[in-house]
């Protein structure tokens, strides 16, 4: 399995946790352990806001910016992969 199907799989799994996330802020009696999601919520939007703010350089525009804030490292190895792939 090369790197970008890894980031994929990867970006399907984080998409399902900010859906449950989403899910226990907007109709907590619905998702188990909603405060937990929600715990989880805040620690990711707190950790990709610090990765933004280390790897600005990265960012190439505001569609990096939105899909850090989603996707965290994963997105950063995507522009790392993707910024390595035009350099050869």
């Amino acid at each position: 399995m090369n790197l970008s199907q890894r980031l994929m799989i990867g970006k399907v799994i984080v998409s399902i946790v900010w859906l449950l996330i989403v899910a226990s802020v907007i109709e907590s009696s619905q998702v188990p352990f909603p405060y937990v999601f929600q715990g989880i919520g805040v620690f990711l939007v707190g950790s990709h806001i610090i990765e933004i703010i280390v790897f600005k350089k990265r960012m190439r525009g505001p569609r990096d910016y939105l899909l850090t804030i989603l996707f965290g490292a994963l997105q950063l190895r995507t522009i790392r992969a993707t910024a390595s792939n035009s350099a050869d």
